[in-house]
């Protein structure tokens, strides 16, 4: 599953470090983000994390339902998560978070890495 909007005017990749307070919890992978939204452990297998939203979060674990798989194909949803605090889940959630966003026909800059790092205030 790949990152989709309504018109994808950007598209990247996005990176995150697992909060402290997940890893200590119960593992520092997705399987602490069970804990964290209190989901069935037994029949739900979180693979994956969804944010959706600018003035508050839709939070969706990607998970494998253990009961509808099949030897021959696992069963995968989107379940969308009961948030208490959405002004905080970020920092519930991660450490470190960073996205990066280009032009969506970019070709050519999304491949590269900048040579120098400067401030703006360097220069206005």
């Amino acid at each position: 599953m790949k990152a989709n909007v309504q018109y994808n005017d950007f598209t990247g990749t996005a990176s995150a470090d697992i909060s402290d307070r997940l890893g200590a919890g119960g593992g520092g992978d997705m399987e602490g983000l069970a804990k964290v939204f209190n989901i069935d452990e037994n029949r739900f297998k979180p693979v994956g994390i969804s944010l959706y939203g600018v003035g508050g979060f839709i939070v969706s674990l990607i998970c494998v339902d253990n009961e509808k798989s099949t030897d021959e194909k696992e069963h995968i949803v989107k379940m969308s998560c009961n948030i208490d605090n959405e002004k905080d889940i970020i920092d519930i959630i991660f450490k470190r978070l960073n996205i990066v966003l280009y032009d969506k026909y970019d070709k050519k800059y999304s491949n590269l890495d900048y040579d120098e790092e400067v401030r703006y205030s360097d220069f206005h």
